[in-house]
């Protein structure tokens, strides 16, 4: 079992510190191994905000940098961390800039093997919720199995660095256990109604982003896998509510 970190802090305190805990752990219980991706020493340049990737395609980007690199880091593990300190009241820039440059994935998503846990380290309890919602959509496609945050603040009693340490220790399990069970891609509503609206849009307005346009044309859904007859008729009920809307200019 391979578990892949991707860590936007520069620093190894809190964030760090938090994942080798879940990592010590579950190496007590099972082989696994960990792999520590940080932001700051890969070569991600800034998003410009060109648009290009959701409208013509990812390899129309013009930065070439280790992007792809990232993808296929991710690809390749069972488990993938996303980790990020708050920073007033979000995640911090570098984790902010591999959203931005990673949001065609919101569009065109492919991690549906992966099994995800949404990490963010804090000084007070102050713009979590913010964070933790802004990194949910980078799962793209993948299953979140984890999802918390750990304050930990110069400031903090020992109680309730204890009661943090607890809860860190307390979630490291029930990611390790879930882990551990085997897992195959069973579309949830939610990614039936996510796969309806881009299905319906891309018909309707298809030379407005020929890169969901082809990726969505000749799709059931977003993978093969095998629907039961109340999905597909989710999808198919779905798609023509959602085109309707479309034509008649309410979406």
């Amino acid at each position: 079992m391979k578990i892949l970190a991707i860590i936007s802090s520069p620093r190894k305190k809190n964030t760090y510190q938090a994942i080798k805990t879940i990592e010590s752990m579950h190496k007590k219980r099972y082989d696994c191994e960990y792999e520590y991706l940080f932001l700051h020493k890969v070569d991600l340049k800034g998003c410009i905000g060109c648009h290009l990737c959701l409208t013509e395609g990812e390899d129309s980007c013009p930065l070439k940098d280790d992007r792809d690199m990232i993808i296929s880091k991710i690809e390749a593990a069972d488990g993938v961390i996303l980790a990020s300190p708050n920073h007033t009241m979000n995640v911090n820039w570098r984790m902010k800039n591999f959203i931005d440059r990673f949001s065609y994935l919101m569009h065109r998503p492919r991690y549906f093997n992966q099994r995800f846990m949404i990490l963010i380290t804090s000084g007070s309890y102050q713009g979590i919720k913010g964070a933790l919602k802004a990194l949910a959509p980078m799962v793209s496609g993948g299953k979140i199995i984890s999802k918390f945050a750990v304050t930990n603040s110069p400031g903090m009693n020992d109680k309730k660095r204890k009661k943090q340490a607890k809860k860190l220790q307390n979630e490291a399990r029930k990611f390790i256990k879930k882990m551990k069970k085997p897992f195959i891609h069973n579309p949830p509503f939610g990614y039936l109604i996510w796969f309806s609206v881009f299905k319906a849009m891309t018909k309707e307005t298809g030379k407005d982003s020929p890169a969901d346009f082809e990726y969505y044309s000749t799709k059931e859904y977003f993978v093969k896998t095998d629907l039961s007859k109340g999905q597909r008729l989710i999808l198919k009920i779905s798609i023509a509510i959602f085109g309707f809307l479309i034509r008649i200019g309410m979406i």
